[in-house]
């Protein structure tokens, strides 16, 4: 694992105070399987979920009610071990530590169903490819991410003052619906949500609550500058957008 990915798992191991700061998470996992479940799915299908985190898209697709079999996944051990924790009663539920980006699981899956993970793939279209490789014929691929409006007043205060901020690059609507998932189809759908703070420390901290806080290019701030991008920030109202895009991908063939 490289570094950087290292770093991330890190972070989210020892995101212990995650579910309290996760408002924005949590609404989109049950978004995600609101809508999945509308979607065709096979009778008692082979589920598998990609960066389980504490389990709440794990908890939402348990309450689909769909049957089957659901394996949940994630790069740190830590969150498997909440996400465990929480669900310690659901049948059916089994658990795999693992790569995302590198998945070690035999194909066949009906469902595979990642909230908030893809973010912090690499490799995204070559992610899709391979977890797309791993669907049963009909079967759903379903992902929930983020687009590059995200944190979108975060950088404007830092660009007024001349910085770059150290959030990641994320890709927009029009390189999303150009990617090409081999063997599927895909429909995707973007809507943003909004999240407003006390003021900008509570934004910084809420990240580093959920384990987000890892770099994903720019330059550290020296103390002095990242006081004047607070200052920036809560001038214009200390809320930040998330711009969440679904992705639908559906595989075609009969097998």
């Amino acid at each position: 694992m490289r570094s950087w990915k290292q770093a991330v798992a890190r972070a989210f191991d020892g995101a212990e105070g995650y579910d309290g700061a996760a408002a924005i998470q949590a609404a989109v996992a049950g978004r995600l399987a609101q809508r999945i479940g509308v979607e065709a799915l096979a009778a008692n299908p082979r589920i598998l979920e990609v960066g389980c985190g504490t389990g709440l898209l794990t908890a939402a697709l348990l309450r689909l009610g769909t049957g089957g079999t659901l394996v949940a996944s994630d790069i740190a051990p830590g969150m498997i071990l909440r996400c465990r924790s929480r669900l310690a009663d659901a049948p059916d539920l089994r658990f795999v530590a693992m790569d995302g980006e590198r998945p070690c699981l035999a194909p066949g899956f009906d469902l595979i169903a990642s909230s908030l993970a893809a973010q912090w793939f690499e490799d995204l279209p070559g992610t899709l490819a391979r977890l797309g490789a791993l669907l049963a014929p009909g079967g759903l691929l379903a992902v929930a991410t983020l687009a590059s409006g995200t944190f979108a007043e975060w950088r404007a205060a830092h660009a007024a003052l001349g910085f770059e901020a150290a959030t990641p690059l994320y890709p927009s609507l029009a390189d999303l619906a150009a990617l090409t998932i081999p063997g599927c189809t895909l429909t995707v759908a973007v809507a943003p949500m909004v999240e407003r703070h006390v003021d900008g420390r509570a934004f910084l901290g809420a990240l580093r609550a959920i384990g987000a806080h890892t770099p994903g290019g720019g330059q550290p701030l020296s103390p002095g500058a990242l006081r004047r991008v607070l200052r920036q920030f809560e001038g214009d109202g200390s809320e930040v957008t998330y711009e969440v895009a679904t992705l639908l991908m559906r595989r075609t063939g009969q097998g």
